[in-house]
């Protein structure tokens, strides 16, 4: 049964220190009228607490004795996918981060900052009114990973094992893989390294997590790719979906000129933005909810959990109807959704095509002169693409 808008939200702090416990329950007092909030000594008290009723949102310490974080909240996803997971980790290294990097939703640095662990926890329980059932939450909740092709990690393996392999490489294996761009993200910009602002640029991103922690990611998601649930998409269904995205992006970064670090928004924005297709919901979960899957949102949904920039999260939202969007300017939405029109009109297919609405187009400035240069620019792209692929 679905909760009400008025209904108090349920989230579980699971910690094996009482004092840090404490603690929370203090600097979250504010958020009674909002929050039911349950406090669980250890994992096995969390257990029982998740055996009496449904939770929002877990928020587990990572470094406890007889149970770790990461698998709590393994547990939590087999016995509430609906939740989201959150891992709290006060360790400097990355491997408890890649240890929970298919577990977890959102990352955070110990201690956190009571304002920060309020706001993603409102921000979790915002995004989950986004998808409009609890079985299509569920959907989302039983994710592991997103699909890839298993030629992406195969070229990266091989890449890694030079010696001189540079990030410039790197970047151009990963650009390719919607689903391995969508991790690196999801991991960067992750509370855990504690940034100052929001990476939406490969190249930075790769440049920042190290070529090291690019290779353990691949091998991690190599590990899962075995015997993870597929999208559903057939091998060349998946390619041609990976090759739209990726001719999106490209298409995308040539209308910024002016400003460099928007471009590259712009193609990462365009590379996932049909990362929706990648998440498999079963047909009947979708006819049984009564509300047909919006694949837009349900990437949004999913980049959303992971911390992507909003930004790049509400134009994967609002690609196909950029109107939806109170924006008297032309924006990144508005860029992806020409993009991915131009894109399907270069030959090389994403899903359910549509005219492009050229009255909207010319309220937010952009005329058919601009759009034929546009699409003049698209045309050479997909040439350069086709040509490098051959």
């Amino acid at each position: 049964m679905g909760q009400t808008a008025n209904t108090l939200k349920r989230i579980l702090f699971v910690d094996d220190d009482p004092n840090v416990l404490t603690g929370l329950r203090n600097v979250l007092r504010t958020k009674r009228r909002e929050w039911e909030m349950v406090f669980a000594i250890g994992p096995e008290e969390a257990l029982a607490k998740l055996a009496e009723g449904p939770f929002d949102v877990v928020v587990s310490d990572m470094r406890m004795p007889r149970m770790d974080g990461a698998t709590l909240l393994a547990r939590v996803k087999q016995l509430q996918p609906s939740a989201v997971r959150m891992i709290l980790s006060g360790q400097t290294e990355l491997e408890s981060v890649m240890k929970s990097v298919f577990i977890a939703h959102m990352f955070l640095s110990k201690p956190c900052d009571p304002a920060l662990l309020q706001s993603v926890v409102d921000r979790a329980c915002r995004l989950n009114a986004i998808l409009r059932s609890d079985e299509l939450r569920k959907a989302v909740g039983k994710i592991e990973m997103l699909p890839a092709a298993p030629r992406t990690y195969v070229a990266l393996n091989e890449a890694l094992m030079v010696p001189t392999c540079s990030v410039a490489a790197v970047v151009q294996i990963v650009e390719h893989d919607v689903g391995l761009c969508a991790k690196l993200l999801q991991l960067v910009n992750s509370a855990f390294f504690g940034l100052p602002r929001k990476i939406s640029s490969l190249a930075e991103t790769v440049t920042y997590l190290g070529i090291s922690t690019i290779k353990n990611l691949a091998l991690a998601l190599e590990t899962f790719s075995a015997g993870a649930e597929t999208s559903g998409l057939s091998e060349a269904a998946l390619l041609a979906l990976q090759n739209h995205s990726l001719l999106t992006g490209q298409i995308a970064r040539q209308m910024e000129t002016k400003d460099k670090k928007k471009a590259e928004e712009a193609f990462l924005a365009g590379v996932l933005h049909e990362v929706g297709w990648l998440v498999k919901v079963n047909d009947t979960v979708a006819h049984d909810a009564g509300v047909p899957v919006d694949r837009a949102l349900l990437g949004a949904y999913l980049l959303g959990l992971w911390g992507s920039p909003h930004s790049i999260m509400e134009a994967v939202a609002y690609h196909k109807e950029p109107h939806l969007l109170a924006h008297p300017a032309f924006e990144l939405v508005d860029m992806i959704y020409i993009a991915d029109h131009l894109a399907t009109e270069m030959g090389v297919k994403g899903t359910d095509a549509q005219e492009l609405d050229l009255t909207y187009l010319a309220r937010v400035g952009i005329d058919e002169t601009q759009l034929s240069g546009m699409r003049v620019a698209a045309t050479k792209t997909a040439g350069i693409t086709k040509g490098d692929s051959a």
